[in-house]
């Protein structure tokens, strides 16, 4: 092997290097997309709506609680809490629940580490303690307990939200889940974003079968019904109809015809309503 041949297979290895620490130490910011309120952002959102100022090891992080419309002191009949997908911030949910025909419902808004005006950087950790403490929160502000509304608990959830969602009811006892466009690991998803070997070195994996795989175990398991569009382009909708062929006494799917990956919320908008109503 003369010198030259030596000195390029060098340069390849050290780009080659190079691209798998980039990869592994900055994966973070390949993953999430933060994105910031304005200073007006309360001029288009309902008067009702209550902010949730708390703690946790990421910084201090603000959610959001929006009351049952019939009855706005009072604790719900239901909560839902609800998990926004990576590009939107959790009071995008407010269009969808102002259209609710159920005015019974209370919604916990949970905002990601370093979304909206909350400090710090999301990973499934974080989010799983500000989600914690963002229903803790909320318990003491109804006052009441967690386990006393756990009884009323329900989330909904979009795209890595349903991830969001799964490790928050895998540590409560919820009654019914709604998961639109989920995708079956994080894992699986770096595999069709970077290829194998590299998806391994992924750092925080989400693992929606492992959390589904969990409420099945339950002596009583929630009721999860499934939304994927049928040409979603970023989260195929395989991956939401394998989750729900692995526990079919537990999930019901729906392929909402010819919605994407970001319409799909409110192509299938009647049906969410009926799933979470039946």
């Amino acid at each position: 092997m003369n010198k030259r041949i030596k000195i390029i297979m060098r340069d390849l290895l050290l780009a080659l290097g190079g691209f798998v620490m980039l990869l592994f130490f900055f994966q973070n910011k390949m993953i999430w997309f933060p994105r910031h309120y304005a200073a007006d952002y309360k001029l288009t959102l309902p008067k009702s709506i209550v902010e949730l100022r708390y703690s946790t090891s990421r910084g201090k992080q603000c959610s959001f609680y929006i009351p049952p419309a019939d009855s706005p002191a009072a604790a719900p009949a239901r909560l839902w809490v609800l998990f926004c997908g990576n590009g939107s911030k959790a009071l995008d949910w407010t269009d969808l629940i102002a259209r609710d025909p159920e005015k019974r419902d209370g919604f916990l808004l949970v905002e990601y580490p370093g979304y909206g005006f909350c400090e710090g950087n999301a990973t499934p950790a974080g989010i799983r303690e500000s989600a914690a403490k963002a229903f803790t929160e909320l318990a003491a502000r109804l006052q009441t307990t967690p386990a006393m509304m756990e009884s009323r608990l329900n989330v909904l959830a979009h795209s890595i939200g349903c991830a969001a969602a799964l490790e928050f009811a895998a540590l409560h006892s919820v009654q019914r889940v709604i998961l639109v466009a989920p995708f079956t690991s994080l894992r699986d998803m770096a595999r069709r974003t970077v290829g194998w070997p590299l998806c391994w070195l992924l750092r925080h994996n989400f693992d929606n079968r492992a959390r589904l795989a969990e409420l099945a175990a339950r002596p009583q398991p929630p009721r999860v019904t499934i939304f994927h569009g049928s040409a979603d382009a970023l989260i195929p909708m395989q991956m939401g109809h394998s989750l729900a062929e692995m526990f079919p006494k537990m999930i019901t799917f729906h392929e909402v015809p010819g919605a994407d990956h970001n319409s799909v919320v409110y192509d299938a908008e009647r049906e969410i309503f009926a799933a979470m109503n039946e």
